[in-house]
């Protein structure tokens, strides 16, 4: 059963009963006397609250009290917070005469009827709560003072993962597992099994980054598993951690094809981090998809479950121990005494006590020994060693008496803030912001008038942090680039945490049903009238729920016809267009967030939403205009409009929300009310960007502006008109139209030094400001469309810049500029020490890396460089050394593939080739001048474009030797050279024949591909995956016999395992498949006739997709001989009007989906006799089949059963219910 948490609530409704404001109103309003008793009756209630809420743990009456005087005072918030609102909504119609329409919203219509009713409404919560009252002498309660929080001393950071105490032997024994056992076993798994808290996961971490373990593996990958083992979403998982680029893909045949490519050939570890799973069947479908990794991949899983270990292990189990009671004690002191402190001797003994009932649980002794780090006091500890609560048991929650005791020794505010991450569900990454304007909405957070409550939140979240109630905590700078790359706009000021298992099920127990997270449709149930926190992928109908105060939702929120106690609300459905709730209902809303739907306007009454504190709009592109009235929305402390592209102006008097803390978007307008100098007194963080710089008027009107005063900025985008900064794809090059006072204008927008993120677009200056090097902070900078710029300022110096992005900087003829060699040494001179990625995108006149006047040889190095992008350069003969370079992607002429030589260390390669500027093929490079013969550690390359030195290159048999050990992965692309055009003319074969290790390889719009490449392929004897895009004049086979050979008849690509064939607009047969495959993919083939040939050997194959093939008008004969054939799909082929018969071979068959082939009438018997096993079909757009197959039809017997079906009619049928 929950506890009741009371002592974090009450202090709140006190404030309130005390607010200055109401409290002047309330003698207008005769309620001065009323509203005194209510506060001085629940300040007496605080004194006790301390001890009630322990002894609710064993005394169901003292719980009953508790949840009756919680529910009071929760109907005494909403009571107050009206009176509020109404004192807030006079004090503005005083200062502003608002309009009497606005009036009617919260006035009831009438002030004399206001005041009758919420008087009304005051006088019977008072009484009620006097009776509670009178209810609490009976249980003798003890008077106790709330635990205090201590500083943290400054040189603590819970950001340390380092600090492992007693698991070195643990890791040295499992790293040398991973090592050195069975080479010969391709794919190996070792369980780490031992129970909650012990410490599998810091294990599984401290293996993970070993060094010898991040030499040993070519792929790291982790994912959290959790309680739902999805093999869908666990393949996107490892799928993202592996590419760092998350999968959107929905279709679990190309999902586990995606991931077979990922995996394929390369020697792997992957982390299953909290596994539960013990059904074998997943995990076998999981482990195949896995099984494509090189020798010696590794698979590590953590998890609390013998059968789980014993279903998935194929190494013995590693079995994870307890701490020694040294080791235990080390842990312990580390965290509640100082670094190098003198522990006194009484404490010592007492804390060594403590430590024996931890029994060697790490997670217990972090969590209580943080608890101690607050406690000096003998008498405090000889408290915590003798708590009833050790006596507890460990219940069914499996929550444990010291996590317990942990959270009871909190103040009440953060014992509040950490249970209400129960309404996340379990292994979450939660966003800290979001928390602390939860929390804020809530009013969780105690303000005593000195801090800004987002100060104060930070700082609770840091002790629930120090104290171990959260783990994981990132930096979102932290993250993967391509993980974040459409979120660019958050990093550098966004940190995320997780809870382990044991503390969310801790705050489970304590909320209940009263703080509920839905993922599952089954857990709707539980919401009830208790329900005040709730979040949920479902639609609810808030009219049966009006006490909810905070509703998160991935759907729709049902339209709600009655006043909400919604403080919170997060809504997150693209395809709403409308606010499904009156303004006139949300009164007491504090959070909303609105981001990513398709709204195109909020009420003009948003505006009296005089509570609301935090307003998200992020990504409405469909957004046109705000409340013209936001002025008045004096608690606004939070507004994100960044991705709004269709809002091109602001409401006028945005400097009047002098609360203000966030604003993400300012649009620069000419008229009062809307100029730069609107920001002067906001006192803004975060992400700011500013359109429509080019109504600045002068340098005075910008330094109004006192951008160098808002120190808690990390991001500031400078845009010169409403062209949207959409980094990093904001590469539109419309020309920029001259600016009088441009460069006056930029420096005086002088940034604070403290920023990370600075972008200068659509610029029409000649120079940039001199302030750029001293914000020495910058880690990533975009200079974007600022075409009167010749020399860019000397950024090679600043010490932590790692992203640069160049765009469309027509005057700029180099980068650095030669006061760079003045720290050369030794010929070498080092630039961008830290930087990691480089783009140079349309640079036209950009010729050199630097501009050296010497004449001594020195060489530029970049040292930590691993990625550059150089696209439309074509006056850039020349590179630096880039000993770090792991990724290059170049669009040039033929000139430039010198370029590439020097580049050794280069694992992948993007090559486009084009014309010259007068349309003509550049002259052949000299024989040293190819690039490839050097590049021998690439293992993804692509090439695109018609160039005479590539196929000149790729002739040569020897230029390209080095490729038949490394390169993996092949994509080429209007390469019309690198096949015959007939079945007589000749092709590089030389290339072919050195793609011995090639695993994937994909074909777009190459023209010369007429016939199925036979001798080109002949050699890709380990080719696993093989895609064929917009080829049009592929016809099918050569009907000429293979060329002579001592092949002869063996089979080509003997490993082949996918192919998609797709827009091959000339195609009619399909050529002979090997035996191997076990995926085909057919889509807009229009003149498709055959696939007999095709699938003649190909007998394991377990997946065929054929869709947009008009010209197919059958399936072969002897279709049924594909016992392995799990799915089937047919779509939107028009023709189709025969299935073969002897389909009941098909035995393996699960999923069958027949869609818009409105010309096939009937399934074969074969097939129908195979019904019956299927565990999904849909059949839709096929008229006939239809009404057969549908409820009530000749042959619904069949499918009956069948647990996922889907047909138009069915679902007509349904509707009309």
């Amino acid at each position: 059963m929950a506890d009741v948490l009371l002592s974090a609530l009450l202090p709140v409704v006190m404030k309130k009963a005390a607010d200055r404001l109401l409290q002047q109103f309330g003698v207008i309003w005769g309620m001065e006397e009323k509203l005194e008793k209510l506060e001085r009756t629940l300040s007496a209630f605080q004194s006790v609250l301390g001890d009630a809420e322990q002894r609710q743990v064993k005394d169901a009456d003292v719980k009953r009290w508790l949840a009756a005087l919680k529910d009071a005072a929760y109907e005494a918030d909403d009571i107050l917070d009206e009176f509020n609102v109404e004192a807030m909504r006079r004090k503005t119609e005083i200062q502003i005469d608002m309009s009497k329409k606005v009036r009617s919203f919260f006035s009831l219509h009438n002030p004399v009827w206001f005041r009758f009713k919420m008087g009304q409404k005051l006088k019977e919560i008072v009484q009620k709560i006097d009776e509670i009252a009178a209810k609490r002498n009976r249980f003798g309660f003890t008077v106790t003072a709330q635990p205090q929080n201590r500083d943290r001393p400054q040189t603590h950071s819970y950001f340390d993962e380092s600090n492992v105490i007693g698991r070195e032997e643990d890791k040295k024994k499992i790293v040398k597992l991973l090592l050195d056992h069975d080479r010969n076993q391709n794919v190996a798994v070792l369980p780490i099994v031992g129970m909650g808290g012990l410490g599998k996961t810091t294990l599984a971490q401290f293996v993970y980054r070993d060094e010898r373990v991040v030499e040993h593996f070519e792929l790291l990958i982790w994912v959290c598993v959790s309680d739902e083992f999805d093999v869908a979403k666990l393949a996107k998982a490892v799928i993202a951690s592996a590419t760092g680029t998350e999968c959107q893909e929905s279709n679990m045949e190309l999902l586990q094809r995606r991931l077979r490519e990922v995996l394929s050939g390369k020697r792997y570890l992957l982390v299953l981090d909290d596994v539960w799973n013990e059904d074998q069947a997943k995990w076998d479908e999981l482990k195949t998809l896995l099984g494509t990794g090189g020798e010696g991949s590794r698979i590590i899983v953590t998890t609390r479950s013998e059968r789980a270990s014993s279903i998935m292990g194929t190494l013995p189990t590693y079995h994870l121990l307890y701490l020694t009671e040294d080791d235990s004690w080390t842990l312990f002191r580390k965290r509640a005494f100082e670094e190098g402190a003198e522990v006194p001797p009484t404490l010592e003994k007492i804390g060594k006590e403590i430590v024996k009932k931890f029994g060697g649980l790490p997670l217990a002794v972090k969590t209580l020994g943080s608890l101690m780090h607050s406690k000096s006091e003998e008498k405090e500890w000889l408290s915590v060693r003798d708590s009833e609560i050790w006596k507890m048991q460990v219940g069914e929650d499996g929550i444990l008496p010291a996590l317990r005791l942990s959270y009871t020794h909190l103040p009440s505010h953060l014992k509040q803030c950490f249970a209400f991450c129960a309404i996340f569900p379990k292994d979450y990454e939660m966003e800290k912001d979001l928390l602390i304007q939860l929390w804020m909405a809530n009013g969780f957070i105690p303000s005593d008038g000195k801090k800004e409550l987002e100060d104060k939140g930070h700082e609770i979240f840091n002790e629930l942090a120090w104290n171990s109630f959260f783990k994981d905590i990132k930096e979102v700078e932290e993250y993967n680039e391509y993980t974040v790359h459409r979120f660019r706009h958050k990093l550098y000021h966004t940190t995320t945490c997780k809870m382990h298992d044991l503390m969310h099920g801790l705050a489970q127990s304590i909320m209940g049903n009263e703080c509920l997270s839905t993922v599952d449709p089954a857990t709707l149930e539980n919401i009830s009238a208790k329900t005040r926190h709730l979040r949920t992928y479902y639609d609810v109908p808030l009219n049966n729920y009006p006490n909810i105060h905070t509703l998160l939702s991935r759907t729709t929120v049902a339209d709600s016809s009655k006043p909400t106690s919604l403080r919170a609300l997060g809504v997150h459905q693209y395809e709403m267009r409308r606010l499904p709730i009156s303004i006139g209902f949300l009164k007491h809303l504090r959070y909303l967030d609105l981001s990513r739907t398709d709204i195109k306007a909020l009420p003009n009454a948003t505006s009296t939403l005089f509570n609301l504190q935090t307003l998200k709009l992020s990504h409405c592109w469909s957004l046109q205009k705000l409340p013209k009235d936001m002025r008045n929305m004096i608690s606004l402390r939070h507004l994100c409009i960044d991705r709004c592209d269709s809002l091109k102006h602001l409401p006028a008097g945005i400097g009047q929300l002098s609360s203000l803390r966030t604003l993400t978007k300012y649009i620069v307008g000419n008229d009062a009310g809307r100029r730069i100098g609107e920001l002067n007194s906001l006192d803004l963080g975060g992400f700011l960007e500013l359109y429509n710089l080019r109504n600045v008027r002068d340098a005075a009107d910008a330094e109004y502006a006192n951008l160098s005063s808002k120190h808690n900025l990390r991001s500031l985008i400078l845009c010169w008109d409403m062209i949207a900064w959409n980094a990093p794809y904001c590469y539109d090059c419309e020309d920029v139209l001259p600016t009088r006072n441009a460069e006056e204008v930029l420096e005086a927008l002088r940034p604070p030094v403290g920023l990370k993120l600075l972008a200068i677009w659509r610029y029409g200056g000649d120079r940039f400001p001199t302030w750029m090097m001293d914000l020495r902070q910058l880690v990533e900078i975009h200079l974007g469309v600022c075409t009167g710029c010749e020399h860019i300022p000397p950024l090679w110096q600043l010490p932590f810049l790692k992203f640069l992005y160049l765009i469309k900087m027509d005057s700029v003829k180099h980068i650095c500029s030669s006061t760079i060699y003045g720290n050369a040494s030794n010929g070498t001179v080092q630039a961008f020490p830290s930087l990691q990625k480089l783009v140079l995108d349309t640079m036209k006149n950009l010729e050199n890396w630097s501009e050296y006047k010497g004449t001594a040889e020195v060489t530029l190095v970049f040292p930590h460089l691993a990625q550059l992008r150089i696209i439309d350069c074509p006056n850039l003969m020349t590179m630096p050394k880039l000993p770090s370079l792991k990724r290059l992607q170049m669009e040039g002429t033929d000139k430039q593939l010198g370029l590439v030589c020097s580049l050794t260390t280069v694992l992948s390669l993007d090559i486009k080739v084009h014309k010259t500027s007068n349309g003509t093929e550049s002259p052949p490079l000299a024989q040293e001048e190819l690039p490839f013969r050097y590049v021998r550690a690439l293992e993804n390359l692509i090439i695109s474009g018609a160039s005479v030195n590539l196929a000149r290159l790729l002739e040569v048999e020897e230029e390209t030797s080095w490729l038949n050990t490394s390169l993996h992965h092949l994509e080429i692309r209007q390469c019309d050279w690198l096949f015959s055009s007939s079945q007589q003319a000749a092709s590089p074969l030389g290339f072919w024949k050195n793609l011995t290790s090639l695993l994937s390889l994909e074909i777009y719009d190459c023209d010369d591909l007429v016939y199925w490449p036979e001798e080109e392929f002949r050699g890709l004897s380990f080719l696993k995956k093989l895609k064929i895009d917009d080829c049009c004049k592929w016809v099918g086979p050569s009907n000429l016999p293979l060329s002579s050979s001592t092949s002869g008849d063996a089979e080509l690509l003997p490993n082949l395992e996918e192919l998609n064939v797709i827009r091959c607009d000339g195609l009619l047969e399909l050529p002979k498949l090997p035996t191997t495959l076990r995926s085909l993919y057919v889509q807009h083939c229009p003149e498709l006739n055959s696939m007999t040939a095709g699938l003649q050997r190909a007998t394991a194959l377990n997946s065929i997709n054929i869709s947009n093939c008009p010209s197919l008008t059958s399936l072969p004969e002897g279709f049924g001989q594909l016992t392995a054939l799990k799915s089937l799909r047919i779509d939107n082929c028009s023709n189709l009007s025969y299935l073969p018969e002897g389909m009941q071979g098909l035995t393996a068959l699960h999923l069958l989906t027949i869609a818009y082939c409105p010309r096939l009438s009937s399934l074969p018997k074969g097939l129908q006799q195979r019904l019956p096993s299927l565990l999904s079909l849909d059949i839709r757009g096929c008229p006939k089949l239809e009404r057969q197959y549908a409820r009530g039809g000749p042959y619904w017997d069949l499918i009956s059963r069948i647990p996922h079906t889907g047909t138009l009619s069915e679902r007509r049928s349904n509707s009309n219910r």
